[in-house]
């Protein structure tokens, strides 16, 4: 689904992946790991559009998204889904508006249709229709969670993109959020790529993962190949945080 290679992003003069290169498989749960400042998010950005890498490729479904044409661009775009760690709520729409936004943008639905849409992700994501009138400042930390994810799966995108979905959020709320990303991937058959430092997040829910140190990607695969490794990446990365 998703090719990473030789990816190198600066920011002015400092570099801050180094040659990476990754594979995502279409309908997997693959996280994106590493410490504070390591270029884990820099990384999300190149995939998403908001970071345009100083060499290197990303390809999404075979396209170079960064050399494609505008038209093409569009469509991938179209594509994706994003939830952003802090949720990224327009303030002064209510929950229903939030969610549809995407549809008033990009669908020919009528306003009837985009409200009940809206409402079946809301309910989707495990809200209660009630909440649809309420506005962000009405809403806990996880339920604006929610509705952010209920946004970006407004136009049923191929792939989601989550930044720290478990970030700010207590260990019961932590470990709803998991499986309601399982239950994502497994109805929708949506290939899932997360941001996440959540230790149980890494050994239960993730397929496959990489880590990123030092600027360079220091492993890739899964949770079995990650403890079988000579020198275990995981026990480097839980000692830097």
């Amino acid at each position: 689904m998703i090719v990473g290679k030789d990816i190198v992003t600066t920011y002015n003069d400092r570099i801050i992946n180094d040659g990476a290169n990754f594979h995502i498989k279409s309908g997997e749960i693959y996280g994106l790991l590493g410490g504070s400042g390591s270029g884990k998010t820099t990384l999300l950005k190149t995939m998403i559009f908001l970071k345009k890498p100083s060499s290197g490729s990303v390809k999404i479904g075979g396209v170079d998204i960064w050399r494609a044409s505008l038209k093409e661009q569009e469509s991938i775009k179209l594509q994706m889904g994003v939830m952003f760690q802090f949720g990224a709520l327009f303030s002064n729409m209510s929950v229903l508006d939030n969610i549809g936004i995407m549809l008033r943008e990009y669908s020919e639905f009528s306003q009837n249709d985009i409200d009940e849409v809206a409402k079946m992700w809301l309910i989707k994501v495990g809200l209660k229709p009630n909440a649809m009138s309420l506005y962000p400042s009405e809403l806990s930390g996880g339920m604006k969670k929610r509705v952010a994810l209920a946004r970006a799966l407004a136009l049923s995108p191929r792939v989601l993109f989550l930044d720290e979905p478990n970030s700010g959020l207590d260990p019961i709320s932590a470990r709803a959020m998991d499986r309601l990303i399982c239950e994502i991937r497994d109805s929708l058959g949506v290939t899932i790529v997360m941001v996440t430092h959540d230790v149980d997040s890494i050994f239960n829910i993730l397929d496959r993962f990489l880590i990123v140190d030092n600027k360079k990607i220091v492993f890739e695969g899964d949770l079995k190949q990650a403890l079988e490794f000579k020198d275990n990446p995981l026990k480097d990365l839980f000692m830097m945080r």
